[in-house]
């Protein structure tokens, strides 16, 4: 009876024992089935490199700032220091230390309730950081971690884990690696550590954050010291180099605050294009090397420009709600090399906000649009000799209850006939929406699409839609688009996309991009240089005066907006072409009233302050742009083989005649110089007029009345110079706030004749087949003052014609 009882109670032992035996196997397997598969490890996390186009590092793209070295690079001493602090049997065990396990266990069971300790080797921590979730410490990881380190050392050499480990490992302030951790700490690269230098850093990996030097510097020393007695301990230095590294003085890198970035919109630019090529997860992880095409000394340029506008006021400052950054009115800037496409600079605002307004803000450009006009009708054979009446048109109200002119030039001036040169020197809104008027809205559209605006909506193509002209789009244009078609001008009429990365190389070395930009022929050579010179017309005689810069050949175009919510200036040199545009992100008038540092106004209250217009724009361009090139060398835009020089006459457009006043000189296509000589212009002779009657003067006519006017001997035709202003009459049954009065002034340049005009309007009068009337000498002689014989009268006139 008691042998049988005693061959139960070993049965169900051994029946125990099985069972415990069989549920731990079974357990451990499905654990080991929950293990990351180590064949899905690629390596250790790296920080992609960006770089500017000098090779200068910009800043690390990154989840874990890490940027891996070889073994072979990481001195002896550090390798030493970290396995015989962490692992001393590294070189013995096959990657699970299981003496070390018992300890642990031993020490776990008489500490019941705290936190799990561990015996990992290297190998296992390895294992833990690269698949493993580093916030679960448990007995369940521990067995996960011992399985995938037993996996690592059958993949593997212990040099390579080593490599593996010392790359991967958080030494603490987002530092992962040794290679960090040196430059974090001591401003050094890994190799030129010394051996207390490599002590400390080996001392890190207990607690990082606690063993920081930064955090407790006196803490960080005591665990080096420990760490050069562990090395003396297992024979890797002698005691007196353990003395020597104990008795060095640790010299930190300064703990200043973090630098500001340089070209953080750029930076977020390129970063959003390499995402969209390559994926989120290579472009944080993948240690990918990104040449870029930013130029370090034009982006700091651009933003030392924008900070002295805004230090000496030219640009004012306020702060707005309700806007991407509360400091209004932004800014843009945005240089291209107009022969490569290379974005040289980017500035897509005055902070670091995410709307980077130099490629994703879309507002009208003002009369910037011009050039695009005068493209169209370059292009079609138009010369910049041709002439265009640049006077009032009638145009029905908004309100609809009246006429209005339609565009108004600046300052209500009309110039008579004027040359397309002159009219986009002083960017004259009549005469390019009279020029649009012959060119065609669909015309112009398709130049400007084909010089790369992408903008357009259907609404835009109108017929009727002249306002186009003044940039009047329904959506608007950015500062990268404008600056890309621009560049065609300086390029000889090619456009080159526009890039701002130029190659690419994974953590090996390959190079997985390389860039290619697309280049198109959209004008021909000799449309884009008569534009060019133009262009530097608007620099050297018109709006954009401000971008001269020395003796170099500058171009580029002004624009502002109705009601001075958008400023800009497109500009460029044969080497650079830049873009700057001004504006607040909501659109509103740039209107301000600013402070002295007394918290005087500057301007009288209720003035409605100053006004930022493209005047701001070019002053800024001008002032970044002279430092942006001024290591370049000097160059003139290149001239076609097929292009020549004429004088013709200035009113006309025509060849000049022996009266012609005076000619200008003008670039012609050859076999487009005008053959025909102009006629308008004759002998000339004085006549005293009274400017009451408008009738040939006489004797009786009081000295204050008589003016003298010239007139041309054989058609009669009045000659300037001549100011004559246009008023219309104030209707006494009209309310004075429902509709403007039209007014403005006509001048009229020495030698043209003077157009007769309506005194109320301003527009021209017209004969039956549409030619313009202009104002002839009068017959007869004034009677508003007696009646004088004839003969007296006679004699009068001819004295007066002497």
């Amino acid at each position: 009876m008691a042998k049988s009882k005693r061959q139960i109670i070993i049965a169900s032992i051994i029946l125990l024992f099985a069972l415990i035996f069989g549920i731990s196997i079974g357990a451990i397997t499905w654990i080991i089935q929950d293990t990351p598969d180590i064949s899905s490890y690629k390596g250790t996390n790296e920080a992609s490199m960006i770089y500017s186009a000098d090779g200068q590092l910009l800043t690390k793209l990154y989840r874990q700032n890490r940027t891996s070295v070889p073994l072979e690079q990481i001195p002896a001493d550090l390798k030493n220091a970290i396995i015989a602090v962490e692992d001393t049997n590294f070189y013995v065990h096959h990657g699970v230390d299981f003496w070390g396990i018992i300890r642990a266990v031993i020490t776990n069971i008489s500490n019941l309730g705290s936190r799990p300790q561990g015996a990992s080797t290297i190998t296992q921590q390895l294992a833990g950081n690269a698949l493993l979730n580093r916030q679960n410490v448990s007995y369940y990881r521990k067995i996960q971690e011992a399985y995938l380190a037993l996996q690592f050392e059958r993949h593997y050499t212990k040099p390579e884990i080593l490599e593996m480990y010392l790359n991967e490992i958080y030494l603490g302030h987002s530092a992962y690696g040794v290679e960090i951790a040196a430059q974090q700490y001591f401003n050094k690269h890994v190799w030129e550590l010394n051996l207390s230098e490599s002590a400390l850093i080996a001392g890190l990996p207990k607690s990082p954050n606690y063993y920081s030097p930064f955090n407790n510097f006196d803490e960080a020393i005591r665990r080096r010291n420990i760490v050069l007695n562990r090395m003396q301990e297992v024979g890797y230095i002698t005691e007196k180099k353990a003395q020597e590294a104990k008795q060095y003085e640790v010299k930190l890198r300064s703990k200043e605050l973090k630098q500001e970035e340089l070209a953080p919109y750029f930076i977020r630019y390129i970063r959003d294009q390499l995402i969209d090529r390559f994926g989120a997860q290579l472009v944080y992880d993948g240690g990918l090397k990104v040449y870029t095409t930013l130029d370090p000394i034009m982006q700091k340029a651009a933003e030392d420009a924008v900070t002295s506008a805004l230090k000496d006021k030219y640009i004012p400052s306020v702060e707005r709600e309700n806007t991407a950054d509360k400091l209004q009115p932004q800014m843009a800037i945005i240089s291209i090399d107009p022969t490569t496409g290379a974005i040289r600079a980017m500035l897509g605002g005055r902070g670091n906000d995410q709307f980077n307004r130099a490629v994703q803000a879309v507002r009208q450009p003002g009369s910037a649009f011009k050039p695009f006009v005068y493209t169209t009708a370059i292009k079609n054979g138009y010369t910049t000799s041709y002439v265009v009446n640049d006077m009032p048109m009638l145009a029905k109200s908004e309100k609809g209850k009246s006429l209005r002119i339609w565009p108004n030039n600046t300052a209500k001036e009309y110039r008579g006939y004027v040359s397309l040169r002159t009219a986009l020197n002083h960017s004259i809104n009549v005469a390019a929406v009279k020029l649009l008027q012959e060119v065609g809205v669909d015309n112009t559209i398709n130049t400007t699409k084909e010089m790369g605006i992408s903008t357009f909506e259907t609404a835009d193509g109108n017929k009727e839609h002249l306002s186009l002209a003044l940039g009047g789009l329904t959506r608007g244009v950015t500062p990268l688009e404008m600056a890309s078609a621009y560049g065609i001008f300086a390029n000889q009429g090619i456009l080159v996309e526009p890039i701002a990365v130029t190659k690419v190389l994974d953590k090996n070395d390959n190079v997985i991009y390389e860039a290619h930009p697309r280049k198109k022929i959209v004008l021909k050579e000799d449309t884009a240089y008569i534009m060019t010179n133009m262009l530097q017309s608007v620099v050297n005689n018109g709006t954009g005066w401000r971008a001269r810069i020395n003796r170099r050949a500058v171009a580029g175009k002004t624009g502002t907006t109705n009601g001075y919510s958008d400023a800009w200036f497109v500009g460029f040199t044969p080497d650079l072409v830049t873009s700057v545009w001004i504006g607040e992100d909501n659109v509103t008038p740039m209107e301000y009233n600013q402070k002295d540092e007394q918290g005087n106004y500057l301007f009288p209250e209720g003035s409605g302050g100053r006004i930022v217009s493209s005047s701001e724009a070019v002053r800024l361009w001008g002032n970044y742009m002279r430092e942006a090139v001024k290591d370049m060398p000097v160059k003139d835009f290149k001239v076609p083989a097929n292009i020549t020089k004429a004088e013709v006459d200035p009113v006309t457009g025509l060849l000049p005649n022996e009266y012609t006043p005076r000619t200008v000189q003008e670039i012609f296509r050859k076999g487009n110089v005008p053959t025909e000589v102009e006629s308008l212009h004759q002998a000339t002779e004085k006549l005293s007029i009274d400017k009451e009657s408008g009738l040939l003067a006489t004797a009786n006519c009081p000295e204050e009345n008589i003016v003298e006017y010239e007139y041309f001997v054989d058609s009669g035709y009045r000659v300037g110079p001549a100011t004559i202003h246009f008023k219309q009459k104030a209707d006494k049954d009209k309310d004075p706030e429902d509709e403007e009065l039209i007014e403005g002034v006509y001048h009229v340049a020495a030698g043209e004749p003077v157009q007769k005009i309506d005194p109320e309007t301003g527009v021209p009068e017209r004969d039956e087949t549409g030619q313009v009337i202009y104002e002839t000498k009068p017959t007869q002689y004034c009677d508003l003052h007696g009646e004088t014989d004839n003969f007296i009268n006679s004699i009068w006139d001819f004295f007066n014609r002497f």
